[in-house]
């Protein structure tokens, strides 16, 4: 978990992941923005990452598996947004 932070993942924007639902199934998702939340500061880590997907398969709000190269393997929990976007969000201290 700790290689999934704002650093590595604003770089990414652009990029796609793969997230791993709960039958098995890979789904591509590309990283759309990476934003600093309130608490971001000295003492805590705060962001969150939007995520596209596509129309054809539609994820409901749940912990997933991302996966990616630059962080390896995490599982964290996913809000959708809209019918083709998804958001994390991480709060956690330094």
């Amino acid at each position: 978990m700790e290689l999934y932070n704002y650093d590595i993942l604003s770089q990414l924007v652009g990029e796609d992941v793969l997230l791993k639902d709960g039958q098995d199934q890979i789904v591509v998702l590309e990283v759309a923005e990476v934003n600093k939340g309130k608490l971001d500061g000295d003492e805590w880590e705060a962001f969150s990452v939007i995520l596209n997907g596509k129309k054809e398969y539609s994820l409901p709000q749940g912990i997933f598996t991302l996966s990616h190269e630059k962080f390896g393997d995490v599982s964290l929990f996913l809000s959708p947004n809209s019918e083709t976007e998804y958001e994390t969000v991480v709060t956690r201290k330094r």
